[in-house]
């Protein structure tokens, strides 16, 4: 089945996004090369209130994960709605009670985008979430999540590093690699489902396929509590798709408020180096310098 979109571009990036509901990212495209977003069109599960299709792509879901809630179907909603640079892509109201927005903002000079996620709660009481930003890159690339932010400890005696492993994840795993600062994850190497995360003051997740490199980066909250055992930073991967997710920490959202979530992503060229040990730091300070 085929979906309305609309696409949004600057001379560097084109975006194709749903015309109404979501919201959800199809594509993403950097110089006219091809989409660096998976397409998912088989993957659907059937929920008590109608078929869930994946699609792939970038989109909006609250944690902690749950079924079927999480798998609400979501392309009835209000139509999308241009701005300058960019677009606001609305859901309807989900049976929860809430209702997400998602503003995505084109940078006009350089392959960057901002992109603000928000949650709003329409219902009657308190609900315990947290906004929860999923983008689906196509596999073959090398995944990496930084385990710290680069800086020295502030004490050295106490841990600084944290791993979580769904159970799911099977060990060993020849994709997967723990170096001193990162984990690192070869999608090019077929293998089951598996998801891991990591509680990190780095705040930023990196892709690195046909010799580009996807980032995403979202503010590091150090008082907040995560979801999924206090990870803010988790990255899912299969032979369909390489999930890089960022997450906010968990709130008790009243009726009529609204929490935000907000990523920044940047596109450049980047190569792997022979060493993949040698990936943190100059991916660090990309990062630092692009923020």
């Amino acid at each position: 089945m085929k979906y309305p979109t609309i696409t949004i571009a600057t001379e560097r990036i084109r975006l194709t996004v749903l015309a109404a509901g979501g919201p959800r990212i199809l594509a993403l495209h950097l110089d006219n090369g091809p989409n660096l977003l998976a397409e998912t069109p088989t993957a659907r599960w059937q929920t008590p209130w109608g078929e869930f299709a994946l699609l792939g792509g970038h989109r909006l879901w609250h944690a902690p994960e749950a079924f079927p809630r999480s798998y609400w179907p979501d392309f009835d909603g209000p139509p999308a709605e241009p701005v300058d640079h960019g677009v606001i892509l609305r859901s309807a109201i989900d049976p929860g009670g809430i209702a997400k927005r998602l503003t995505v903002t084109l940078d006009p000079q350089q392959p960057r985008l901002h992109l603000r996620h928000a949650l709003t709660n329409h219902g009657l009481w308190p609900v315990e979430l947290a906004p929860w930003a999923i983008t689906q890159l196509v596999p073959g690339g090398l995944a990496v999540l930084p385990l710290h932010d680069a800086q020295p400890p502030p004490n050295p005696l106490l841990p600084n590093r944290q791993i979580t492993l769904w159970p799911y994840t099977s060990l060993p795993d020849p994709r997967l690699s723990i170096t001193d600062d990162a984990l690192l994850i070869d999608t090019a190497l077929t293998g089951p489902p598996a998801k891991v995360g990591a509680h990190s003051a780095a705040g930023w997740l990196a892709y690195i396929h046909q010799g580009v490199v996807v980032v995403k980066w979202a503010a590091y909250q150090p008082t907040g509590i995560y979801p999924d055992r206090n990870c803010n930073l988790e990255i899912y991967y299969d032979q369909g798709c390489t999930e890089l997710e960022t997450l906010a920490p968990l709130v008790h959202l009243a009726p009529g408020a609204t929490i935000t979530h907000d990523e920044i992503w940047f596109l450049t060229p980047w190569s792997v180096p022979k060493d993949r040990k040698d990936l943190f730091k100059p991916l660090s300070k990309l990062v630092d310098e692009l923020v």
